[in-house]
C-alpha cells in the first residue's frame, strides 16, 4: 500500500506540482481510503517527503553516472556537460524543487540523504587537480569547485523559482556557461 501511495504521489509531483496534491486526490488515485492513508503516513508532507525521497532514489545513480562519465573531460567540456545536466535536472523537477526551496527543512533532508553535495564538491575538486595548469593559481582546487558548483545550483535554482523568468533558458545556459569559464586561465 506504501508503495502505491508514494507512486500516485510521485506522479502528480511530476504532472502537476505540490500544490495539487492532497489526499483526497492520492485517495481517488490509488483507491486506498483517507483514513487508509494516514494510517502510514502522519502528514501530507510526509506523504510528499517519501515520494520525493523515492524519485531521488530513482534519479541519483544515472546524475552520478553521467557526472563520473564527464569527470575527466577537458575543463570546457565538463563544464558545459555539468551545466546542461543540471538546467535538464532542474526542468524535470522544477516543481519539486520549488516546494523544497519553500520547506527549507525538507530540503537539508533530501541533500543529506542523497550525499551528492559531497559528490559533486569531490568529483569537481578531483578534476580541477587534473587539469591544474588550466585552472587560475591563485584560487585553490576547493575554492574553485565549491564556486563553480554553487554559483551554477544557486543560478539556476533562482531561474526556476517562479513560472515567469526575467531571462531565456538558452541565455542562462549561455551565460552560466561564461561565468564558469572565469575559472579557466584561458
Amino acid at each position: 500500500m506504501v508503495a502505491k501511495i508514494v507512486t500516485a504521489t510521485g506522479q502528480l509531483l511530476r504532472t502537476e506540482g505540490p500544490e495539487a496534491i492532497t489526499t483526497n486526490r492520492i485517495a481517488a488515485i490509488t483507491g486506498i481510503g483517507k483514513g487508509s492513508i494516514y494510517q502510514y503516513f502522519s502528514t501530507k508532507d510526509d506523504i510528499i517527503m517519501a515520494a520525493i525521497r523515492d524519485a531521488a532514489d530513482r534519479q541519483l545513480p544515472g546524475v552520478r553516472s553521467a557526472l563520473a562519465a564527464n569527470a575527466l573531460a577537458p575543463p570546457q567540456q565538463m563544464m558545459d556537460s555539468a551545466i546542461d545536466m543540471l538546467i535538464a535536472f532542474t526542468t524535470d523537477n522544477a516543481p519539486t524543487l520549488r516546494y523544497l526551496n519553500e520547506n527549507p527543512g525538507f530540503a537539508r533532508e533530501v541533500e543529506a540523504s542523497s550525499n551528492m553535495p559531497v559528490l559533486m564538491r569531490t568529483m569537481m575538486t578531483l578534476h580541477v587537480q587534473q587539469y591544474r595548469d588550466q585552472y587560475h593559481a591563485d584560487l585553490e582546487a576547493e575554492t574553485i569547485a565549491w564556486l563553480f558548483i554553487n554559483s551554477a545550483i544557486t543560478t539556476t535554482l533562482m531561474f526556476f523559482q517562479t513560472d515567469r523568468s526575467p531571462i531565456d533558458l538558452q541565455q542562462l545556459r549561455v551565460g552560466l556557461k561564461r561565468m564558469a569559464y572565469g575559472l579557466l586561465t584561458s
